[in-house]
């Protein structure tokens, strides 16, 4: 089983900034695919939860010098 989150993301200011939030979240155990869109300020990702989670992926993102801003309701996962 899959899910997709959308996660606005500070700080990507170029391609750069894409790939990196991709490669931080792509060696995550559990997580299918990532694609970040700095003009948009948000990450598209498709992960297994029952392998990760929501504070993981937002503790590989904030690692990596980004700020990230979750969708209402999804503190608690």
């Amino acid at each position: 089983m899959t899910e997709q989150l959308v996660l606005h993301v500070g700080g990507m200011t170029c391609g750069g900034c894409e790939r990196r939030v991709e490669k931080v979240l792509g060696r995550l155990d559990g997580v299918r695919s990532a694609t970040a869109d700095h003009g948009a300020g948000q990450v598209r990702i498709v992960v297994d939860p029952a392998r990760t989670s929501v504070g993981a992926v937002v503790d590989a993102i904030t690692t990596a010098g980004y700020d990230v801003a979750l969708p209402t309701g999804e503190e608690d996962r």
